[in-house]
């Protein structure tokens, strides 16, 4: 049984991707219209694509355009590039570290030992059984948001605490915290993880 404001998954063609929507418009059985949670843009409900799917609609289109046909397995580098379920979320730390030559996991733990050390910091308290979970904590801070506060997210950028991203990915995300000059966390319906940023456009063309 299906109502409005109701959290539905689906395609956005505005997106171009499978996203997190509330539902705009039911009769309690059937979805009519939907509203997405990241670019807030309204449309007829479509089921999830997958990415097979996606990919055949993208090559049709490009076919369609061209005037060529399109086939074949796609290029190496986007599926080296493909996102891979139960990924390593260290992995761009990991990569940033080999790129300086240093580990900046370590680097990032040494700075907070001394504090840890000084008793600055209490011991973290049993969690209360009503304290909000990752996931209520980004729909409060998202709620009023929209994909017009947020930027796409660029490895290449600087963040701060608070900033808005949108990721091609993982949708609407908030800045938690700064890891590392290079390095910071960010909080996303599905997870929270580490992103790079502020990184030399010269590191990159290497």
């Amino acid at each position: 049984m299906r109502k409005v404001g109701d959290e539905i998954d689906g395609y956005c063609p505005r997106c171009r991707l499978n996203t997190y929507q509330n539902v705009a418009a039911t009769d309690g059985r059937e979805v009519f219209s939907v509203t997405c949670r990241t670019c807030r843009n309204s449309f007829a409900w479509k089921p999830e694509m997958s990415a097979e799917e996606q990919r055949a609609k993208a090559i049709k289109k490009l076919s369609r355009m061209t005037g060529k046909k399109i086939g074949g397995p796609p290029p190496e580098v986007v599926q080296r590039g493909k996102r891979k379920e139960g990924g390593d979320l260290d992995a761009p730390l990991k990569a940033l570290s080999a790129l300086h030559g240093r580990d900046v996991l370590a680097e990032a733990a040494a700075r907070v030992a001394p504090v840890a050390a000084s008793g600055a910091v209490e011991e973290a308290a049993p969690v209360p059984a009503g304290q909000q979970t990752s996931t209520e904590r980004w729909r409060q801070l998202t709620d009023a948001l929209s994909w017009r506060d947020g930027k796409p997210y660029q490895i290449t950028r600087t963040y701060k605490p608070g900033d808005v991203v949108l990721h091609k990915s993982h949708g609407l995300g908030i800045v938690q915290e700064i890891v590392h000059d290079n390095a910071c966390t960010v909080l996303f319906r599905d997870l929270e993880t580490t992103l790079q940023m502020a990184m030399p456009l010269s590191a990159l063309e290497r």
